[in-house]
Formats: C-alpha cells, sequence, structure tokens
C-alpha cells in the first residue's frame, strides 16, 4: 500500500512528494512501531476537527473538516517499520490553494506526537 500522489495544485503536502512545496519529512519515531503507530492513530481519533476515520493495520485515512468553510481534507498515514517513520499525505478535496492548511495541520499533529511519544 501506498499514499495517494498529490494532484499539481498546491493544496497538497505529502512525505512522499516529489516537488519541494509539496514535500514535507515523514513523522519520525524510535522504539516499538506498534507503539509509535497506536499514539499516533489515538491523537487522529481524538482530534476535534476529524469526522470520519478508517484504520488498518498499517494505514489510516481521516477526513477533517476545516473550522471556518467546512471543507472536508484527507490525511492518509502509513506506517514503515523498516523506516522508523509515519509516511503522511494531506490534502484539500476542493480548490485550489488551501492557505497551507493541510501542512500546518501536519505540522501541529506532529509536534503534538512528538511531545507526546514515548519510546
Amino acid at each position: 500500500m501506498d499514499l495517494p500522489k498529490c494532484p499539481a495544485s498546491p493544496n497538497c503536502v505529502s512525505s512522499r512528494a516529489s516537488s519541494a512545496w509539496q514535500s514535507m519529512p515523514p513523522i519520525a519515531f524510535e522504539g516499538c512501531p506498534e507503539t509509535a503507530w497506536r499514539q499516533w492513530c489515538q491523537l487522529i481519533a481524538e482530534h476535534p476537527l476529524v469526522i470520519q476515520l478508517a484504520q488498518e493495520e498499517e494505514s489510516l485515512h481521516a477526513v477533517f473538516r476545516t473550522r471556518w468553510f467546512r471543507f472536508r481534507d484527507d490525511l492518509h498515514s502509513l506506517l514503515s517499520r523498516e523506516e522508523g517513520v509515519i509516511h503522511v499525505r494531506s490534502a484539500s478535496r476542493l480548490g485550489f490553494w488551501d492557505m497551507n492548511t493541510n501542512r500546518r495541520r501536519v505540522e501541529g499533529l506532529r509536534q503534538q506526537f512528538q511531545s507526546t511519544h514515548q519510546a
């Protein structure tokens, strides 16, 4: 399984994007991959803007509703045990430019995860 590719529009970020303006680092962790994955999934599931969640053993798809305009954004996460990271892709469903909403969301989730993740 892999993450969906980003469209050509600037409303998507991904740790697997080839373009510099859409690229971002994956979520790094130390220690047990299962523990890190469980903590990541719990963080996403408890987020107040998540309206839909589908979780599998090593992948997660969450739908966020934006605060002001109530747009729907998709967050895909994929555990990579070998690399010791969680790959992420976040994109708006509508529009061309998201005013960096998806990048800010992933960076905020990264900070929360890193502050609570214990190896």
